[in-house]
């Protein structure tokens, strides 16, 4: 699934470092918080999308 998800982010022009799939049970809540702060910075970083700047 997720490598379909990955074609269509490609065929849309989203830039796939954009996505990300991690796996992460209910609990760990300390896993989930780096994740979505690691991933947060990353897209940070990319700053704005280039889909967004073209439609």
């Amino acid at each position: 699934m997720f490598k379909m998800t990955q074609e269509l982010v490609k065929v849309l022009g989203i830039d796939l470092d954009r996505l990300s799939l991690e796996w992460v049970s209910s609990a760990e809540g300390t896993r989930f918080a780096e994740l979505a702060t690691s991933f947060t910075e990353k897209i940070k970083a990319l700053g704005p999308s280039t889909l967004k700047q073209a439609a």
